[in-house]
């Protein structure tokens, strides 16, 4: 006789109950009540420690990075940050583009969807197929990096 397969259901790392999913952050098993950053450690230790580096980079005003859940397997997660510079800029004046990108991980026998907040500066927004200013800084150094070589081929060669 063969005896049934147990998937045992992690517990959430504050209060015991069923997980609901993982924080990205410090990536402990967390139930829908302390899923946000300010409700378990070390996320909220390091939201009033790191609050200080944490400022729009255009007005100077605080940026906390959020996160919750609305259900025992939906999570949003907003870093509050420009997905092509990697720099903070708040929400409400300098988010040029504002998108959703949902991400879709296995948990055992549960699945979990990730909805994660993503931001583009003004600067980005106009680049942003490319990656924003640090894919466009990629694109263009591998398309310089391309001709230099074919350059130098035909030199050798003509």
């Amino acid at each position: 006789m063969s005896q049934a397969s147990v998937y045992p259901i992690p517990s959430c790392a504050e209060c015991g109950l069923e997980s609901a999913g993982r924080c990205p952050g410090c990536h402990k098993n967390l139930c829908p009540d302390h899923f946000g950053c300010a409700e378990h450690e070390p996320c909220a230790t390091n939201l009033v420690t790191q609050a200080n580096q944490r400022l729009c980079y255009v007005c100077g005003v605080s940026v906390q990075p959020q996160q919750w859940s609305t259900t025992r397997f939906a999570h949003y997660i907003d870093e509050g940050t420009c997905r092509g510079c990697g720099r903070y800029i708040c929400d409400t004046l300098h988010t040029r583009v504002h998108e959703e990108r949902v991400e879709l991980v296995k948990d055992s026998l549960r699945s979990q969807r990730y909805h994660h907040i993503v931001r583009y500066c003004d600067a980005c927004a106009p680049v942003r197929r490319f990656g924003g200013l640090r894919g466009a800084g990629r694109v263009a150094a591998a398309v310089v990096a391309v001709v230099t070589i074919a350059l130098f081929i035909l030199l050798q060669h003509g």
